[in-house]
């Protein structure tokens, strides 16, 4: 398998990350590269004219290097779709793997959209024969498939700039991903998206969370909610600056009792903070995050995975929104010896994507597809 070279972009970080995978799932990093930067807010760039140079600092210099990168894609940047489709075979026969692509482009309904392109889709699950109810249809006998067909959109503004700012390295293809969806299927078990999961990656200044079913999202949702908003509300309530507002953050743990006291060392003193003022501005924050797993939810029986650095960075931020449901979210993170961090699950996961699509374009890849098919 030779080399995947990822470009990771977040709200407040660009990440490289190169190396190899084996089929027995083990990883081989050669390069991990994170840089802070202006990055993005509501979908806007900060700064777009430094973008170029921003990525410059985390891209490698000379070298080989592989033909193909993979840009892993914000929410902010994306538009979920989804497409009942319906396939009707002619007698009962075993579902290929070619039916199940076909499927997918049957329910692609977005060619003529200038604004926006497809960059993936995928299956909430397939009813065969109109019944039953499987998470890959596959190798299973029908006459009929049915499924909701996730359809991915990336902003082709989002395309172009990335890709220009890309330019000067030479690589044959830019495949843009989008991270959010590659780590929820890539790292959530196979079994528990099968009966339905929300999925939530807190950021920097950006929030994605899903109702993820199958391979696809039942529901999906990006808000400008993370790291940068609860310290904002910490600047706003006791009027910090943005410097004393994050030390703060860095001693906040909402396990502590409100009737506590936060001290912090400041230019013209000692400053000290009622522990209940504080939670109750971080938790507002959090308390948005809550209400967004409980409207995926929807009453539904699911399992709660949430990721990122945004939340991780607030000590007992997991356990107060898992206080709001009957089982407590958990955490995940890549399975990499060294690498196992929150806040480069998305980095990771766009990894995992690039791995399954070059393993599909080797020799044996091939061969198991047209087996399959």
């Amino acid at each position: 398998m030779k080399e995947i070279w990822v470009l990771d972009i977040g709200s407040g970080k660009l990440t490289f990350l190169s190396g190899k995978k084996t089929v027995s799932g083990l990883y081989s990093v050669s390069s991990l590269v994170c840089e802070d930067y202006d990055g993005f807010y509501g979908g806007e760039w900060l700064s777009p004219q430094t973008l170029a140079e921003d990525i410059a600092k985390v891209m490698p210099v000379g070298g080989r290097r592989p033909s193909t990168l993979y840009v892993g894609v914000p929410g902010d940047f994306l538009h979920f779709r989804n497409n009942t489709v319906r396939l009707r075979f002619d007698a009962v026969r075993t579902v290929t793997r070619g039916d199940a692509d076909a499927l997918c482009a049957k329910g692609n309904i977005y060619g003529a959209d200038r604004l926006r392109t497809v960059i993936a889709s995928a299956m909430c699950g397939c009813r065969l024969d109109g019944g039953e109810f499987v998470a890959d249809p596959v190798g299973r006998q029908s006459s009929s498939v049915e499924s909701d067909v996730t359809y991915i959109l990336c902003d082709a503004e989002f395309c172009e700039k990335v890709t220009a700012a890309l330019a000067p390295y030479g690589f044959k293809n830019v495949c843009f991903v989008s991270s959010f969806w590659a780590e929820c299927t890539t790292m959530i078990d196979r079994f528990a998206r099968s009966r339905g999961a929300v999925a939530v990656d807190v950021g920097y200044a950006s929030t994605s969370a899903a109702f993820v079913l199958g391979d696809g999202f039942d529901g999906e949702t990006t808000m400008e909610t993370g790291y940068a908003t609860i310290v904002g509300a910490l600047i706003e309530r006791f009027s910090l600056d943005a410097d004393e507002a994050e030390r703060l953050i860095e001693e906040v743990n909402l396990g502590y009792g409100d009737d506590e006291t936060y001290m912090l060392d400041a230019h013209d003193g000692v400053l000290s903070f009622p522990a209940g003022a504080v939670h109750d501005a971080v938790r507002g924050e959090l308390d948005k995050i809550a209400a967004v797993i409980d409207s995926l939810k929807d009453g539904r029986d699911a399992e709660i995975y949430v990721t990122g650095g945004g939340l991780s960075r607030v000590k007992g931020a997991l356990a107060y929104i898992g206080g709001a449901f009957d089982a407590g979210p958990q955490m995940f993170a890549p399975s990499v010896p060294m690498y196992s961090k929150p806040w480069l699950t998305s980095a990771f996961g766009t990894f995992d994507a690039a791995y399954k699509t070059e393993r599909g374009n080797t020799l044996l890849g091939r061969l198991l597809d047209k087996i399959r098919r």
